[in-house]
């Protein structure tokens, strides 16, 4: 593991702080790139394993668990220790999650590369106290829409790169993605600069840094932060809900295929990186992060309500823009007013536990989802998730902004 020098120390302003966080935003991006040139292929990849369904489900879901499990506890050490190094080792676990998922045989090997890229993947939270550390308040939302959109722009490419590479064999996405993966490790591992002083005072021992995992339930109902944590998880719980039944939901209401399922999704990516890439740094001096999270909250009730209940095709592509732009602008606003309301040496830990809801909703959303759809047909998920979206505007009435 890389150590941690003075001289690679990040400062907390200009342009040497601007240069770190674009090395920062590569590496988010180049990793997101690798996630979404393979998993929109693993039921596929699956399937042709005998998998059924609900082992599929299983796949799917442990790897929000084990993101669950792990960012707070990753976030902590990264308090400790530093960011840079849990960083680099998420970038070489996912790069080996993907050699063990490409040379997977058996589902239980299936599911432990899951289990593993999904643990690797809980350095997200590392990444957004790595924000927090190289930004001031007023440039917080713009670095936190930064990691948002290197999301957005991974999903986007993602698919389409891994629908070319897998005409020959399903396992060449993979492989492909474990080698860009491995290479962002080297990139990152020589570019990208320290960005938090280590605590040495705090000891580096197994029960210190289980102990968020132990104190999660207490964090997420009882923590002061609690209601804006809340709130990450029902925005959150409202578009998995979405992901997880939109590909169900499109060609039986609009008669798409599958390749305009495929447009409509780059279409939705593209929508949510402009809003967290550009616009919300255009905007979120005039506006603010709460009146902003407000903003964005209503733009996914306008989007999530009617869809699936209007069947003209302008009208879907304008609700999925509103659903878009709407948590591209809320998703990064709540991050930002979590990591402005922590003090600096616990931005790692209090991100790690936000980052906790936002996995635990990805663990229940898709579920939710599912029953809704199955039970009470196409349109039940998004007038759900419009409700639950509602009920995180009005829990945004009792937030207090810390001040500069």
């Amino acid at each position: 593991m890389p150590s941690i020098e003075p001289l690679k120390q990040a400062p907390t302003g200009g342009e040497p702080a601007a240069a770190s966080r674009l090395i920062l935003f590569l590496t988010v991006f180049i990793d997101l790139l690798g996630f979404g040139i393979v998993i929109p292929f693993l039921p596929m990849f699956a399937h042709k394993m005998g998998v059924g369904a609900v082992g599929v489900g299983a796949l799917m879901a442990i790897y929000s668990l084990m993101q669950f499990v792990f960012a707070p506890i990753l976030g902590r050490i990264s308090d400790r220790v530093g960011r840079r190094p849990i960083l680099l080792l998420g970038l070489l676990g996912s790069s080996i999650g993907y050699l063990i998922y490409g040379f997977a045989g058996t589902f239980f090997w299936l599911l432990a590369s899951r289990a593993m890229h999904g643990a690797c993947a809980a350095t997200i939270s590392t990444a957004q106290a790595y924000i927090a550390d190289t930004t001031d308040d007023a440039h917080r939302a713009k670095g936190m829409g930064l990691i948002g959109a290197a999301f957005g722009l991974g999903f986007v490419l993602g698919p389409a790169l891994g629908g070319i590479m897998g005409y020959s064999s399903l396992r060449v996405p993979v492989f492909f993605a474990s080698a860009l993966t491995f290479a962002n490790f080297i990139f990152a591992a020589a570019k990208l600069p320290e960005s938090h002083h280590a605590d040495r005072s705090t000891p580096l021992d197994l029960s210190h840094f289980i102990a968020p995992l132990l104190a999660l339930p207490r964090e997420l109902l009882r923590h002061r932060l609690a209601r804006m944590f809340a709130i990450a998880f029902l925005l959150t719980f409202s578009l998995s809900a979405l992901e997880t039944t939109f590909a169900l939901m499109v060609p039986v209401v609009y008669g798409y295929g599958t390749f305009g399922i495929g447009v409509l999704l780059a279409f939705a990516g593209l929508m949510q990186a402009l809003a967290q890439g550009y616009l919300l740094g255009k905007i979120v001096g005039r506006f603010g992060e709460l009146r902003l999270l407000k903003i964005g909250l209503l733009a996914m009730i306008v989007g999530l309500a009617p869809m699936g209940s209007i069947s003209s095709h302008g009208a879907l592509l304008a609700m999925l823009a509103a659903v878009s732009l709407g948590y591209g602008f809320a998703s990064p606003s709540i991050a930002s007013l979590i990591s402005r309301n922590t003090d600096r040496d616990l931005q790692g830990e209090v991100m790690g536990v936000n980052q906790s809801a936002m996995s635990l909703a990805r663990i229940c959303g898709p579920i939710a989802g599912g029953f809704a759809y199955q039970l009470m047909g196409p349109a039940a998920p998004y007038l759900g998730g419009a409700a639950v979206v509602m009920l995180a505007l009005a829990a945004t009435s009792a937030i207090d902004v810390r001040s500069s």
